[in-house]
């Protein structure tokens, strides 16, 4: 199924071996697309082989709700390989039975949405309401300085920024971690990155909190092995808003 309108286009699968639900979860999803005036093409599998038979798909796709209790591989192993192929991609599981929850964290899932629960209309409506919020958001694009000139980067992709005497520095995920700078000052950028997950944790320091893995004793753990330092004065906001954050996934 595709719809094409508005600016933003999302490219969403849905996998699931019952074609009740699959249609259902289909429909649903294309309704709220159309009511917020996305564009998008969602595409359906029966089971977890047919949709890992389409490597170069899945690392396109934005968004993919997988059905735990397939024939195997299950969703979960489902999950476990659409994620090596694809870090970023926002995974929803919907399942009859919430006790695979605990497994669900060691993929990143999202949420967790019961089939057959009376709820289950205003579970996936503030599933999708958050999750293309933050794929809106991925978007964003940033202007910064290196040898050769000024280059656009994607604000996502942003793990922590550093101010260095009259340097703005950003450390950002391209094949690694590349190193850009602007000149000014970090309380600007502070300013111009408000609003996209950016936090302050140190007075040289502003950390994307969602490539923060841990938070504990004055120091930020970020996904890749990174440690940045956190200052006695921000301490107690960035473990909240860890946590908030967190919470809001």
């Amino acid at each position: 199924m595709t719809e094409e309108c508005g600016r933003e286009r999302f490219l969403i699968a849905v996998c699931d071996d019952e074609e009740y639900f699959r249609h259902l979860e289909e429909k649903r999803i294309a309704g709220y697309m159309k009511r917020h005036g996305y564009g998008y093409r969602i595409d359906t599998y029966a089971s977890g082989r047919e949709m890992l038979e389409q490597t170069a798909m899945i690392a396109q796709y934005d968004l993919i709700f997988l059905d735990i209790s397939m024939e195997q591989p299950d969703g979960m192993e489902t999950a476990k390989i659409i994620r090596r192929i694809s870090p970023e991609v926002f995974i929803v599981f919907v399942t009859a039975y919430i006790t695979w929850a605990p497994e669900g964290y060691k993929v990143g899932a999202v949420r967790y949405l019961l089939k057959e629960s009376r709820g289950m209309d205003a579970a996936l409506r503030e599933c999708l309401d958050v999750v293309t919020d933050r794929m809106r958001r991925s978007k964003v694009q940033y202007e910064v300085d290196f040898p050769q000139g000024k280059k656009r980067i994607l604000v996502e992709k942003i793990l922590y920024v550093e101010s260095r005497l009259h340097k703005v520095l950003f450390y950002v995920l391209e094949d690694g971690v590349r190193e850009y700078y602007k000149y000014g000052r970090l309380d600007e950028v502070e300013e111009e990155l408000r609003g996209h997950g950016f936090f302050r944790v140190h007075q040289s320091y502003l950390v994307n909190i969602k490539y923060v893995s841990h938070v504990e004793r004055y120091t930020a753990s970020l996904k890749n092995g990174i440690m940045v330092n956190i200052s006695k004065r921000y301490y107690k906001d960035v473990e909240r808003e860890y946590i908030r954050w967190q919470g809001e996934l």
